[in-house]
């Protein structure tokens, strides 16, 4: 699976680290810290630029080997110019060792590297890695429930925790109401169920999906929102989320288009962004999984 930018992730970054759940982030931590045998051993899929790594690695605190698996070459390539960026605005020294970049705080040494797979097929691939933890975030809902399954099976087998971040819920909502909201979000509903390379998309049931299945391999799950709250004053997202909302409309709900709906809430959400009147909010659920303790 390919097809979301560099940019774009760069976009969401910041309302992603505002919106992730800090206590399922700490809870995370400890259960790594309580297993680990030197440095954490961190495996993140669809890591996409690195985000997770710059989230988490604060939080974690002490050395770490990080290993962020993407299927995109450009993606891959952006890893190593955007955790070097963040590196050097920190104040902190790295390396760049063949294919390790290696961050030096003062206090712990972070090692980083990328690995193409294509977790579509090669999911399993992941047993012959050792890890400490698994972590994800912005992906589940693209996946299917058979893959999720696979998921499931993958981590009762290796006994290690998930924390999986920014998954969407279904809840999006613009402010002011306006009467096509209903057949816009129907719209981008039935677009999130398409499949992304996975087979269908479970989207907005894909957490529900996962906690069951880990639940019944006798992880302790839980769940917390982690919704964006995107204000009048964050234009450049509320621009890029309504032209997305727009042309997905018009793809999938064709009727409306047909009619004019979408065209005519499209204008008036436009004059809305450009008077500072616009806001939005978009559910997200982060989810914990934590093995059995022996």
């Amino acid at each position: 699976m390919t097809g979301f930018s560099a940019a774009w992730l760069r976009l969401r970054e910041p309302f992603d680290r505002l919106a992730r759940s800090a206590a399922l982030a700490r809870g995370f931590a400890a259960a790594v810290h309580r297993q680990a045998e030197g440095p954490l051993r961190i495996v993140d899929l669809a890591a996409g630029s690195g985000a997770n790594f710059r989230a988490l690695a604060p939080l974690l605190g002490s050395d770490q080997d990080w290993l962020l698996v993407d299927h995109d070459p450009a993606l891959l390539t952006a890893q190593r110019a955007e955790i070097v960026d963040w590196a050097t605005r920190h104040g902190w020294r790295w390396t760049a060792d063949g294919e390790h970049i290696a961050v030096d705080t003062g206090q712990a040494r972070w090692r980083v590297r990328g690995l193409r797979l294509d977790l579509a097929s090669e999911l399993e691939a992941l047993e012959r890695i050792p890890f400490d933890g698994l972590v994800t975030t912005a992906f589940l809902d693209l996946v299917s429930a058979t893959w999720l399954d696979r998921l499931g099976n993958l981590l009762a087998r290796q006994q290690r925790p998930l924390l999986a971040t920014l998954t969407v819920d279904g809840r999006r909502t613009w402010h002011p109401p306006h009467p096509a909201d209903a057949q816009v979000l129907a719209g981008f509903t039935r677009h999130q169920g398409v499949d992304k390379g996975f087979g269908a998309s479970l989207a907005n049931e894909a957490v529900a999906h996962l906690a069951a299945g880990l639940a019944g391999h006798g992880h302790a799950v839980t769940t917390a929102r982690s919704d964006w709250r995107i204000g009048p004053a964050q234009q450049d997202m509320l621009r890029y989320l309504l032209d997305e909302a727009t042309a997905v409309a018009h793809a999938t709900a064709p009727a409306a288009a047909a009619a004019g709906l979408i065209a005519g809430w499209a204008a008036a959400r436009r004059t809305q962004l450009e008077g500072g009147l616009l806001s939005l909010e978009i559910g997200h659920l982060d989810l914990l999984a934590l093995p059995p303790r022996p």
